[in-house]
């Protein structure tokens, strides 16, 4: 019953907040429909991207599910990680017939991860290298990607986890340990027996098994389907060098002493392609990584799990609970009070801070691969969050970003995209439970926010709480976003510098609303209101350029999204009335390609086209397996009986752009339509 309180507790909160939503969207005439744009939109353009979570699609289906932190931490987890300190006290066994075991799984393991990656070749140094000054490339992924066999990888990881969990609980317990330090040859390689001296480990064995001092373990990359194990029972120790798994299987368990973790490069429970396990039990504890660290993965799972102690953590960029495509990434503090800083990376759009990607974050590359899941989760105590852009519970492209801090007097600090921002169609979280918290963005676009499709949240549960932010924070949404801030009480201040942006205001877009929830409790609330705002400059193209759009559409590169959206934009500044060339391309590039990739570019610029293009041309987007492409199609060239027609369909965009047309025409819409909530009266934007 203990442990059912919390979770009886949690959903009467969600309940509640829930039924104040709901009020909130019918007073503004919205109707909880609203809730559903993101989902309709998404249903009606291209599947989700290869190996993006599942529980993307689920959640932003049901975005007022979000706000429950343990629903997802238990969906994305592995049990025999939730369950770490429930199992009771192992009965002594002799050490020997232990370890005999232990060999034997980790054999099985091992094959079944080579059978799991080996579809085709990775090139393992190419990613460490890479790691050493970035994040893991597209292309790189793509190639892990061709190389694994997700359900045989997951088995692999679960037998390697669950096999190494045990053992370690059973070799402190264990009789007979040897007596001196020994190694020997084994079917994983050398295994190394410590003494319980001060032992130096070199980073050669398969696996360490150290009883006690205070010792010293230098570490390396496990790659070609290695194993590489540390299971120390007690001592002050010292762990440098760099241990990332790139198709490997690694573990670290550390049980008693404050401990140095400091990785010259990625490491410290980081993993492409594999496993990488770092559990320490009690101790104040320190750790510091490179890039890609601290709880990170793609294509397997990174943890790193502290038990108890007052433990910092620091890191350049990519970590701290973080999961690209195919991985989960976690960093789980159980108790102390604890400090979290990021650095980060140089932002290649240069928007005034470094790219942090941590502290609960999960990235996707856009149109190639979807992002994986990243959690940091810091049960009680007073913590420090500190990092940059990207951070915090933060979900780009087909992510799940979750920050789930269980009670204290939290500090967070960051400066863009981050406190439960979502970006392109992903979710970020921030929950804390309780304490009088400290959130505050140097410039904005979080605090829960919303951006293109995406969903943010950030819940506090309760506290003296203060907020400030620049812009585009604090419940709110742009491009068909959903923006949740959720106070449940205190004496709360909310603070925005530079933008109105806030506070349950959102911006519509494409005829559909963007849906910004602020729920807080008035009678303790205050406000400081930023100063009036400029009006945003209007989109300019300068000299127009040259494009020859046939040899460009020749050697465009369709998954690339950034290539797709450069040439987009030379297609609508170059597109006008009298460049015919331009305009007979497009006409053959879409005979040749229904659905192209520059099919909203060449909708949006459809009211340039000179009439011997534009009927044909609208005609070939008609075919466009796209909605919102067929949609902007219809609202540049409307026609009563096309009009009329989309006004029936199941796709919301094209019903806003049928009804926005058919008003501009002086046209009632037929009776007996079904519309949602918010296309059934004029939209207030």
């Amino acid at each position: 019953m203990k442990r059912l309180a919390p979770l009886l507790a949690l959903l009467a909160a969600c309940a509640s907040i829930g039924d104040r939503i709901h009020e909130s969207l019918s007073q503004r005439g919205l109707g909880d429909d609203a809730l559903r744009v993101i989902d309709n939109v998404l249903r009606h353009e291209a599947p989700p991207p290869p190996h993006a979570p599942a529980m993307v699609r689920e959640l932003l289906e049901r975005p007022l599910d979000a706000q429950d932190a343990a629903a997802i931490f238990r969906r994305a987890v592995p049990a025999s990680l939730i369950e770490i300190d429930d199992a009771p006290p192992a009965a002594p066994s002799p050490f020997a017939d232990l370890l005999r075991k232990y060999i034997l799984e980790l054999a099985q393991a091992q094959r079944l991860l080579r059978g799991a990656t080996g579809k085709a070749a990775i090139d393992e140094d190419a990613i460490i290298r890479r790691l050493d000054e970035g994040l893991v490339s597209a292309d790189q992924l793509l190639r892990v990607a061709a190389a694994v066999d997700p359900a045989m990888l997951e088995r692999a990881n679960a037998l390697f986890v669950a096999a190494t969990l045990r053992f370690a609980r059973e070799a402190r317990a264990a009789t007979g340990f040897p007596r001196e330090a020994m190694r020997f040859d084994s079917p994983i390689g050398i295994v190394s027996i410590g003494s319980r001296g001060n032992d130096r480990h070199g980073p050669h064995a398969a696996l360490i098994v150290d009883p006690g001092g205070d010792d010293f373990y230098e570490r390396s990359p496990a790659g070609a389907g290695r194993v590489s194990i540390i299971i120390d029972l007690q001592g002050n120790d010292r762990y440098e060098g760099s241990d990332v798994v790139v198709r490997g299987l690694s573990a670290l368990v550390d049980f008693a002493g404050d401990d140095h973790y400091e990785m010259r490069g990625p490491g410290l429970a980081a993993a492409v392609g594999g496993v990488s396990l770092l559990v320490d039990f009690s101790g104040n504890d320190s750790y510091s990584a490179g890039i890609f660290g601290e709880g990170a993965a793609a294509f397997g799972l990174g943890a790193l799990i502290d038990l108890q102690g007052n433990d910092r953590y620091a890191l350049q960029a990519w970590g701290q609970g973080f999961g690209a495509a195919g991985g989960v990434g976690l960093l789980w503090d159980r108790a102390g009070e604890d400090a979290y800083a990021v650095a980060g990376e140089a932002d290649p759009f240069e928007r005034g801070a470094a790219l942090s990607g941590a502290q609960g974050a999960a990235f996707g590359f856009r149109t190639m691969l979807g992002g994986g899941i990243g959690i940091l989760r810091d049960e009680r105590g007073d913590d420090a969050y500190e990092a940059e852009m990207f951070a915090q519970g933060i979900g780009y492209y087909y992510g799940i970003g979750l920050l789930w801090d269980g009670g204290g007097d939290d500090r967070y600090r960051a400066v863009r995209y981050a406190q439960g921002s979502g970006a392109h169609e992903a979710l970020g979280v921030l929950r804390d439970e309780s304490g009088n918290d400290r959130y505050a963005l140097s410039f904005g676009v979080g605090q829960g926010m919303g951006l293109d499709l995406a969903l943010g949240v950030l819940f506090d549960g309760g506290g003296d709480d203060g907020y400030r932010a620049g812009l585009l924070a604090q419940g709110t949404a742009t491009a068909n976003g959903i923006g949740l801030l959720a106070d449940r009480g205190g004496s709360d201040r909310f603070r925005m510098d530079k933008d109105a942006r806030a506070w349950g205001r959102a911006e519509w877009a494409g005829g559909l609303p963007s849906v910004g929830l602020f729920v807080y409790e008035p009678a303790g609330a205050s406000f400081v209101k930023p100063p009036p705002g400029k009006p945003a400059a209007a989109e300019t193209c300068g000299t127009k350029p040259a494009l020859r759009l046939r040899e460009a559409v020749a050697t465009l590169r369709r998954d690339h999204f950034d290539a797709v959206l450069a040439l987009g934009e030379q297609l609508r500044c170059a597109a006008s009335e009298d460049a015919t060339e331009i305009w007979q391309d497009i006409e053959t590039i879409l005979a040749e390609e229904p659905a192209t990739p520059l099919g909203p570019w060449i909708a949006r610029s459809l009211r340039k086209a000179p009439g011997r293009h534009a009927e044909n041309i609208l005609r070939l987007l008609e075919a466009h397996p796209s909605c919102a492409v067929r949609a902007a199609a219809l609202a540049a060239r409307p026609t009563e009986p096309a009009a009329q027609d989309a006004l029936r369909s199941s796709c919301w965009r094209l019903q806003a752009a049928a009804r926005e047309a058919l008003a501009r025409m002086g046209v009632a819409p037929p009776a007996g339509v079904s519309l949602p909530t918010f296309l059934r009266s004029a939209p207030a934007y």
